[in-house]
């Protein structure tokens, strides 16, 4: 569990952050950290468009520059700039600019928000990003019901989202997948995941996680289109 401190990287995209205050130390309210971005590469995947559904969260720019797309209308955050974003909104940022990026990020209420980007940059130190910089499918399956009320994606809808991980969610559990992954170099101790030999289920293993992929999807996709039919009524 992160303190007041510690640091986690993502060598994926070369973020940095610094934990100021978190939610344990905080009593629940706040999450502030010290963040570093580098310019962002234009052949980098964004990135992916998000909403913190009971978070108010922010940024004040300490130096260089920011770009949000914040619930379709973009705007950049400079040097002695701050921006609040309100909860339930779909939002996402880059460096816009041709240096680091450092800002304090902050997150009200604190809620599982660092634990949250523990487990995130935990992946991408053990390379278990894909090149979208997401979690795979299945480890996707058992995080976003731990951290759904933290971090959402905005699209497909939230229903559907439930839907397929909470189907996927136990083949995820069962194949050696946790819902949180700790930082490696905070001293804790790891939670198991599935790799080296133990990725390597029996064949009739891998044939129950592909028709249980395939029937969540159908189902997700069912969902999806009953929702598109009773929009357009």
């Amino acid at each position: 569990m992160a303190k007041v401190g510690d640091e986690i990287v993502n060598p994926r995209t070369g973020q940095r952050m610094v934990f100021l205050q978190t939610g344990q130390e905080s009593g629940g309210d706040l999450v502030r950290i010290d963040t570093y971005n580098p310019p962002t590469s234009p052949t980098s995947a964004p990135e992916p468009d998000h909403v913190h559904p009971y978070q108010e969260s922010g940024a004040e720019v300490l130096s260089g520059s920011l770009r949000f797309h914040i619930n379709g209308e973009e705007r950049s955050v400079r040097a002695g700039e701050s921006i609040t974003i309100p909860a339930n909104t779909p939002h996402h940022f880059w460096n816009d600019g041709e240096e680091e990026a450092h800002f304090v990020g902050w997150f009200c209420p604190a809620l599982k928000i660092d634990r949250f980007f523990e487990t995130f940059f935990g992946l991408a130190q053990d390379d278990k990003l894909n090149e979208k910089g997401l979690p795979s499918l299945l480890q996707l399956a058992v995080m976003v019901p731990r951290f759904g009320d933290e971090i959402r994606l905005s699209s497909p809808p939230w229903a559907a989202q439930r839907a397929l991980f909470g189907m996927l969610a136990p083949v995820g559990r069962a194949l050696g997948y946790r819902e949180e992954y700790p930082y490696p170099h905070h001293g804790g101790p790891q939670v198991p995941q599935a790799s080296g030999e133990e990725r390597r289920p029996a064949t009739s293993r891998k044939m129950g996680v592909v028709v249980a992929c395939v029937l969540a999807l159908l189902f997700a996709l069912f969902l999806l289109r009953r929702r598109g039919r009773s929009n357009g009524r």
